[in-house]
């Protein structure tokens, strides 16, 4: 799959292909609440421009957010997302629990305020989630 850069800093990175209709993105260090809220945004533009519907999102390194983070997340991230034409999305959480409990719950969360309009579903495995989202 060809994937082309449509954003990249020292702390995230956004490929899209248009093609396979799929968006993946990494955070590539721990990130504070401003640079999450740039990071959400600049996902949002890309799903808006490219009008893929299904993404990827590689959250492994997020280990600990604030809850002042979290609760933007919550509210405000997952209503940015459910703007676009965005139908799937497989979160890549980290693999200890308690950083992965607290990812899970934000998305619940969310969920639970019926602000999610597309699939969420986490895993630990980038591959087990592509496999997800494509199936």
């Amino acid at each position: 799959m060809p994937f082309e850069v449509h954003y990249s800093s020292d702390f995230y990175r956004i490929e899209v292909n248009v093609a396979d209709n799929l968006l993946r993105s990494e955070w590539l260090r721990a990130v504070s609440k401003v640079e999450m809220v740039t990071g959400g945004t600049k996902l949002m533009e890309a799903l808006q421009e490219t009008v893929v519907e299904l993404a990827i999102a590689d959250a492994r390194v997020l280990t600990a957010l604030t809850s002042e983070t979290k609760e933007w997340m919550a509210t405000k991230f997952y209503e940015l997302l459910s703007k676009t034409n965005l139908k799937r999305l497989a979160r890549i959480t980290p693999s200890d629990l308690f950083s992965k409990i607290a990812l899970e719950s934000v998305a619940t969360r969310s969920e639970a305020l019926n602000i999610t309009k597309f699939s969420v579903m986490n895993f630990t495995d980038p591959e087990e989630g592509l496999r997800w989202l494509l199936s």
